[in-house]
């Protein structure tokens, strides 16, 4: 019925991921010199900072996720996200459309507010941005489990949404 594929908006999982292998690079470095007190805190440094920037660049710049709406053998509406690496695709939720409550747009201004709105519920982020400046995000529940999903922002995903879902257009 309707699918997306969201694209990047902004670089800083690239940016952060290139600080985070120049920073592992200089610390393996920094600890073959001689006069380094502990050398081993700073390959330890090395390898973690060498983790953290491997994960940020397969997360956010290797991998694409695709928004669906899709109709379902009974008639009834389901989104589903599907995450995209080279020649592999696996769709990693999948939720009704009548399980959503509501649905908002966060930005900047309302960022607070989402603290307290996700209190209690299991938080998804499918956004393709490491900082994105807004994200839609889908509150709802399934098979009695309270659920978050943040996405990034697609006008006609969102008008979809509002229209099927059991929220019956309540969007902020």
């Amino acid at each position: 019925m309707y699918e997306t594929t969201p694209k990047r908006t902004n670089k800083a999982a690239s940016y952060t991921s290139t600080t985070l292998f120049i920073t592992a690079f200089a610390a393996m470095m920094f600890s073959g010199i001689s006069w380094v007190p502990y050398p081993s805190i700073m390959q330890l440094a090395a390898i973690v900072a060498l983790g953290f920037a491997i994960m940020l660049l397969i997360r956010y710049t290797l991998t694409s996720y695709i928004y669906s709406i899709i109709i379902t053998d009974d008639g009834k509406y389901d989104l589903t996200v599907t995450e995209a690496r080279r020649k592999s695709r696996i769709t990693v939720c999948r939720v009704s459309l009548s399980g959503i409550e509501k649905t908002e747009i966060i930005n900047a201004e309302n960022k607070k507010e989402l603290k307290a709105q996700i209190e209690g519920r299991k938080v998804f982020n499918y956004c393709i941005d490491l900082a994105p400046a807004k994200f839609l995000c889908i509150f709802g529940e399934e098979c009695g489990e309270k659920y978050a999903i943040k996405l990034s922002c697609d006008d006609g995903l969102e008008d979809i949404i509002s229209r099927y879902s059991s929220c019956g257009g309540e969007t902020k």
